[in-house]
C-alpha cells in the first residue's frame, strides 16, 4: 500500500485582512499586521476555514477597538493572560525553583518548606486569586511551637510571590504578614575571647586545631573549612581561598558551591596563624594541590561529622563552654573584625555576606564589648575585681 505523504507547503494566501499559509504538515497558519507589527495565531489550524474564522474574529476586535480603545490586545498577550489566569501556586513554584540561582542545599531547603508547609494549603490556588487574608489564615494555622519552621516557610512564600510581581503575573504580593519572617531564637551565641580561642585550639587534636582557629579568626563556615585543599592556601600562608563547601546529603558528603555567590572570597589569614598553617601543611596535608587540609583519618576523604563532633565537644568542655557551637566561632570572627575597626563593607567581604544585616549585628555586638572594656578600665582604677569580657548575645 503506497505511503501517504504530507502535502507540499502552499504559498501564502493574500486577503483583504491577514494572511493564510498552509504548512508542510497540512495545518494552516494565520497572521495579520496591525500598527506596523506582525501578529500570529498562537496555534495552527486543522482547516482553512478555522484559520479564516480566527482572522475574522481578530478583525472584529480591531474594529471594536476603534470605538472602545483597549478592546483589542496582541494575541500573544491574550494567550499569556489566559495562561496566567489558570496558573496555580504549585505550578509557578516549580518554575520559580528551577530559575533560582542558589546552592543545592538552599534549593533542597526551599523544596522541603514548600512541599511540607506551603503547597498542601495553598498549592492548588490560582496564583492571581490568592488574597492577603488567605495568607494570614495559612500563617496563623501553622504550628506556633515551631516558630523557626513557620518563619522560614513564610519567608519562602513571600520570596516566591515577590518574584511573581517582578514577572508581571500579579500586581501586588498578598504575603503581608507583619513580622512573618522574624523569629526570636531561643539559643544564645557564645562569643569567645582571643585567649579562649587559643585555649580551644590547644584542646583540639593537633591535626584539627586549625579548624577552630580558621573559623574563629577568619570566619569560615564548617563546610568551607573542611573543603579546603592545599591549593586553596596562598603564598606564605597569607591567604585562603574559599570557593567551595562540603555538605552532607543523602548519606554522602558532597563538595559543591558555597552557600551564596558572595561567600566565594579570599580571606587574609592573620599573621599569628600563618606559622601554624604552614606547619599544618607540612605535617598533616598531602603534597598534591587537591589534598584536603583536614581529611578524615579513617576514610581519607571529607571529615565525618560524627567523628569531628566528639573532638569538638571535648575541647569546649575543656574551656568550660559547653554551650559553644562551631558556628559561634564565625560570630566571634565577625565581632573581632568589627572591633578591629572594619567598615560594614569590609566585614561583609571578610565573612562572605551578601547583605549588610549580619555585618550590622557584629558592629552592634562589638559596641557592647567596648562597654565591657570600659568597665575593666574602671575596675583597674578602683582596684575592684575586673569583670570578664566574655559576653553572650542572641543570634
Amino acid at each position: 500500500m503506497p505511503r501517504k505523504t504530507a502535502p507540499a507547503p502552499q504559498p501564502r494566501t493574500r486577503r483583504s485582512f491577514g494572511r493564510l499559509r498552509q504548512r508542510g504538515s497540512g495545518r494552516w497558519q494565520a497572521s495579520y499586521r496591525h500598527h506596523g507589527q506582525l501578529h500570529y495565531a498562537q496555534a495552527t489550524f486543522t482547516t482553512k476555514s478555522s484559520a479564516v474564522s480566527w482572522l475574522q474574529t481578530e478583525q472584529d476586535l480591531i474594529d471594536l477597538d476603534r470605538r472602545n480603545p483597549g478592546t483589542w490586545t496582541p494575541p500573544a498577550d491574550r494567550e499569556a493572560a489566559r495562561a496566567t489566569a489558570s496558573l496555580t501556586l504549585s505550578d509557578y513554584s516549580t518554575r520559580w525553583l528551577s530559575q533560582r540561582a542558589v546552592s543545592r542545599r538552599t534549593r533542597e531547603s526551599y523544596t522541603y518548606l514548600l512541599t511540607t508547609h506551603v503547597l498542601p494549603a495553598l498549592g492548588g490556588q490560582v496564583l492571581t486569586d490568592i488574597t492577603s487574608e488567605e495568607v494570614r489564615q495559612w500563617f496563623a494555622g501553622m504550628d506556633p511551637a515551631k516558630p523557626t519552621a513557620r518563619a522560614r516557610a513564610y519567608e519562602t512564600l513571600a520570596s516566591l510571590l515577590n518574584t511573581a510581581v517582578t514577572d508581571g503575573l500579579i500586581d501586588r504580593s498578598p504575603a503581608r504578614v507583619t513580622g512573618g519572617a522574624a523569629v526570636k531564637r531561643s539559643r544564645q551565641v557564645v562569643l569567645l575571647e582571643p585567649d579562649q580561642l587559643a585555649q580551644l585550639g590547644a584542646a583540639m587534636p593537633e591535626h584539627l586545631r586549625l579548624t577552630v582557629l580558621l573559623a574563629g579568626w577568619c570566619g569560615l563556615r564548617r563546610g568551607e573549612a573542611f573543603a579546603l585543599t592545599r591549593g586553596d592556601v596562598g603564598k606564605d600562608c597569607a591567604t585562603v581561598s574559599v570557593t567551595k563547601a562540603v555538605t552532607y546529603r543523602e548519606r554522602e558528603y558532597l563538595c559543591g558551591p558555597t552557600k551564596t555567590e558572595s561567600s566565594i572570597r579570599t580571606v587574609t589569614v592573620p599573621p599569628h596563624l600563618r606559622p601554624l598553617l604552614g606547619e599544618h601543611l607540612t605535617r598533616h596535608t598531602g603534597k598534591g594541590r587537591a589534598s584536603l587540609l583536614f581529611p578524615d583519618p579513617v576514610t581519607g576523604s571529607f571529615m565525618a561529622e560524627g567523628r569531628y563532633r566528639g573532638h569538638f565537644a571535648a575541647a569546649r568542655e575543656a574551656i568550660d563552654q559547653p554551650g559553644l557551637r562551631f558556628h559561634d566561632l564565625r560570630h566571634a570572627a565577625g565581632v573581632l573584625v568589627a572591633q578591629s575597626g572594619a567598615t560594614i563593607r569590609e566585614t561583609m567581604d571578610y565573612l562572605g555576606h551578601s547583605t549588610s544585616a549580619a555585618a550590622m549585628r557584629y558592629q552592634h555586638t562589638a559596641a557592647g564589648r567596648a562597654d565591657a572594656l570600659a568597665a575593666r578600665l574602671s575596675a583597674m582604677a578602683t582596684g575592684t575585681p575586673a569583670p570578664h569580657l566574655s559576653i553572650v548575645r542572641q543570634a
